[in-house]
């Protein structure tokens, strides 16, 4: 009788993820780039001990290949995942894009400084109703607490659809150089 061979949707995911990610390594990329939604506004869709149980492994064996390839790892997750940032750096993560309120500055702060590179999502939910004095504020601030001389801090203010001011605009442009620029 013939044996029967069952995966599961997770190790179809993985098997599918590692063709495609030795297809990348081969052409000779820097960094890879992953993305998945994994948290809301108040924490993981999953519990933190569900995520170590069944997506944790699998994260472990995709990044850890790009790792053992010398190539970075970026993981794009929108949310507060605060409680699994170690295990995302355990995993091979090289860099992360953290929601600023959806974390807040303090928890960016303390759980991803000097750990992971910050790719800072400023929150462009708000640029529609904040004044220009409020987003200059908030990029000073990011700077002021998650900027190291060696490195590790990125920030990027996405704008959607037609409802941000366009002075608000500008201001996040000219926050971005007035605070980050002269710090390289």
């Amino acid at each position: 009788m013939p044996k029967v061979i069952r995966l599961t949707i997770i190790e179809m995911l993985l098997n599918y993820e590692i063709k495609l990610i030795r297809k990348w390594l081969e052409i000779g990329v820097d960094i890879m780039y992953f993305h998945t939604d994994m948290g809301t506004q108040n924490g993981l869709m999953i519990s933190p001990a569900k995520f170590r149980k069944y997506i944790k492994p699998m994260f472990k064996k995709i990044f850890m290949i790009c790792r053992n390839a010398g190539v970075h790892v970026y993981l794009s997750s929108d949310g507060r995942l605060l409680d699994i940032v170690d295990d995302l750096i355990e995993c091979g993560v090289s860099a992360h894009n953290p929601q600023l309120r959806a974390n807040t500055l303090d928890g960016i702060c303390k759980f991803y400084k000097g750990k992971i590179c910050i790719d800072l999502d400023l929150d462009r939910q708000t640029f529609p109703f904040c004044t220009p004095s409020d987003i200059e504020k908030m990029v000073k601030k990011a700077v002021e607490k998650l900027y190291l001389p060696e490195g590790g801090l990125m920030m990027k203010a996405e704008i959607f659809g037609t409802d941000v001011p366009l002075e608000n605009i500008e201001v996040i442009c000219q926050a971005i150089e007035k605070f980050c620029i002269g710090k390289r």
